[in-house]
């Protein structure tokens, strides 16, 4: 078996699964399974925890690559910390549901910890303030990003400031024939380029109309068109594109600023949404 040794412990583990016997896939899926456990046991007591021999782990530390037990912990505690890198790039059509569980949830968490250190804290904080200052807030995006539009619009609902979205380019500029310099267009394209919505965000910033936006790319025209943009993480690869990689990262970005606005509007926070469980209450068997 071939381990490239620039691979993280983790990452070895998945792209090698495949290839282990029965013994040393139960030693692996439990190291998957207790990371930050293993880095504390003995060899005995991985065994043990396994239900396998101790003989069992020297082969997988050697069929991963490894001089030994210890040289594996080592590397596991790195991988811990570091985030793992281009999990995708090792998904492949050999690997079981419990491998392709694995490997998207831990590429996700990739992307979120990426996007965490792409967006610095005052960024959030001027949008923020943009938001809480804002007479309407309108939620755009078209195609798939409408359903992050969409979401954070449900979200910012609760906050009491009036809000409106659509995915249609036509209501939008619509929307925007009576915006005022007070309002704020929040804008979700993963490409960045979407001509319509560009349009619509040029179209906004005739009337003063201040931008923030979500990309996955901060040189993009919607991106440099926007007073605020923040960068949402993602790669592509063959069986799942960027824009879905970078979802849940999005969906974290407007995460932080609707916290941020419910925590400084909190008594009108809570006042809607004591109101708006009164009326949903009535709707449930």
């Amino acid at each position: 078996m071939s381990v490239s040794n620039d691979k993280s412990c983790i990452n070895r583990i998945l792209s090698s699964y495949n290839e282990l016997n029965k013994a040393e896939r139960k030693a692996a899926k439990y190291i998957l399974d207790h990371p930050r456990d293993i880095v504390h046991f003995s060899i005995k007591e991985l065994a043990e925890s396994c239900q396998v021999s101790e003989a069992t782990i020297f082969r997988l530390c050697n069929s991963l690559g490894y001089k030994g037990y210890q040289d594996l912990k080592i590397n596991l505690a790195g991988s811990i910390i570091k985030p793992i890198e281009n999990l995708h790039e090792s998904i492949n059509e050999n690997d079981d549901s419990y491998m392709i569980m694995n490997k998207i949830y831990r590429a996700n968490v990739a992307s979120m910890e990426k996007t965490l250190k792409l967006n610095p804290a005052e960024l959030l904080d001027e949008a923020a303030k943009l938001l809480l200052n804002a007479s309407k807030i309108m939620f755009f995006g078209m195609g798939g990003s409408y359903y992050l539009a969409e979401d954070a619009y449900h979200k910012f609902f609760r906050t009491g400031i009036p809000v409106e979205t659509s995915s249609d380019s036509h209501w939008q500029a619509m929307y925007l024939s009576n915006a005022k310099a007070q309002d704020v267009l929040f804008a979700f394209s993963n490409s960045g380029s979407n001509k319509e919505l560009l349009d619509n965000i040029k179209l906004a910033k005739e009337y003063g109309v201040k931008i923030i936006s979500i990309t996955n790319n901060k040189k993009s025209p919607i991106a440099s068109c926007s007073d605020i943009s923040f960068v949402s993480y993602g790669e592509e690869f063959m069986f799942r594109s960027e824009a879905m990689e970078s979802r849940l990262s999005t969906l974290m970005i407007t995460d932080w600023l609707y916290m941020r606005v419910a925590l400084k509007r909190k008594n009108e926070y809570l006042e809607n949404i004591s109101g708006i469980r009164k009326v949903i209450a009535t709707k449930r068997l």
